[in-house]
This record gives C-alpha cells, structure tokens and sequence, in this order.
C-alpha cells in the first residue's frame, strides 16, 4: 500500500490547531493501552507535546513521536508548545459542560497534568531528541513495519472541516504501513460533533485497501461526546 503523493494541507495558521499536551495516563484512557501494548514498539503521531514517549522510554519502553513542529528549534517548540498549553486549557474551560471534570481531577488537576506532560516532553525532547522526529502525513519519515502499533490523537476527523476523505485515508494507510495496527482517538470534530458519514466512508475506502476496521467504546472519556475510537489492522506477522 502506498501514500498518495499530495500533502495533507492541515490548519495553515496557529490559531487554528494545538500542539496539544497529554499524559500517557490520557493516551490509556483514549486507546486502552495495556502491558501488552506498551512491550511493543509504539509510533506517536502527531505527537505533538505529549509526554507518552517519554513515560514508555522511562519505563524501559521503546516509542517516537513523530509530528511537523519538531522541525521548529527547541526554543521556538517550547514558546509553540506553552502558548497552544494556555490556549488548551482556556478552551476547555470555557467548553466546561463538554467535559467530565471529575476523569482529570477537577479542573486544577487537569491543568497540572498538562502542565506536567508539557514539561515532560520538553525535557525528554531536550535530552534524546532522537525520540522526536520531523515528519507530517501521508508520508512518514518511518520504514515500513517499524513498530507495532501507531496512536494518532485528535488530527483525524478532529479536522474533518479540513481534511477531505481522501486526506484521512491516505493517513491511515500511511500508518498502517508503519505499524500492524492503527488506533485513532476521538472521532468527533473539534466542536464535538459527530461525524457518522465521514467514519463510514472511511471504513469502506479502508476495506478496498485490506484495511479492517472496528469502532471500541472509550470507557472514560474526558470529552463527553468522544465515547468511541477507531481501530485499523492489517494481517501481518509482528516484527521479531
């Protein structure tokens, strides 16, 4: 399977999309990772300024991340990274009602947590950057079968009002060439609205690429209208 050669053309200006923060305790919540899971080899992308790279490495796990603003140099990433964090948390307080406080600890600890992951990955960032490399969808700077499995957090169907159908197939097949299995978290827009015909369209585009696909229930979710996430597999033997 190969990547269409055209580029996803995602929000063009800072306003418009976050380099979002999240722990890896949100990354279990979103794609129910387990001991199993996090043996393997995991891809992040976008990554982002989430601090689930550097949790996993410092666990003696093995994952990168992968996300276009790492080409940014570390001082401007950090001024990027903080400003979207301020930018994050602003939003979700004044989108209260759209999500379950109590899943994060009240809205302090859903601060702190940012926060923390924020600084979590700067630092890793800082110290192996190896970990957090240059790259956007449809083509990734990975081989294929590289890892076992590839976690993209709110990018797909987040931006469907930017993204056309093409865009997210390309992306998820792009993915599956890097990974086995595809787990993809919310698939609601960025108001929260879902998104029924994108999804399906999707799932059958994906079947004509010997992609299977499931939609598995998001048991806590902190955006109340993000209940479920997509999983895509490939058959394929996993890497020794």
């Amino acid at each position: 399977m190969t990547a269409s050669p055209h580029t996803i053309h995602l929000p063009l200006t800072e306003s418009d999309v976050l380099v979002s923060a999240r722990s890896l305790g949100e990354y279990t919540d979103m794609f129910d990772l387990d001991a199993s899971d996090l043996a393997g080899r995991i891809v992040d992308c976008p990554g982002g300024a989430a601090s689930a790279v550097a949790e996993i490495c410092a666990d003696g796990g093995d994952a990168v991340a992968v996300d276009p603003q790492y080409a940014l140099g570390g001082d401007e990433l950090r001024e990027r990274v903080l400003a979207d964090l301020d930018r994050s948390i602003a939003h979700s307080h004044a989108r209260d009602l759209d999500y379950d406080w109590d899943v994060r600890g009240g809205v302090v600890g859903h601060e702190s947590v940012r926060r923390t992951a924020a600084e979590l990955m700067l630092a890793d960032l800082d110290a192996v950057p190896g970990r957090y490399i240059a790259g956007a969808l449809p083509a990734l700077p990975l081989a294929s079968d590289s890892a076992d499995l590839v976690l993209c957090s709110h990018l797909l169907f987040t931006y469907a009002d930017r993204m056309s159908q093409e865009d997210h197939v390309d992306a998820i097949v792009e993915m599956a060439r890097v990974a086995p299995e595809v787990r993809i978290y919310p698939l609601v827009d960025h108001s929260g609205n879902p998104l029924p015909e994108l999804v399906r369209s999707v799932i059958a585009k994906l079947k004509k690429e010997r992609l299977t696909s499931r939609i598995e229930p998001v048991v806590r979710p902190f955006q109340l209208a993000a209940t479920t996430r997509l999983v895509v597999e490939r058959t394929t033997n996993r890497r020794p």
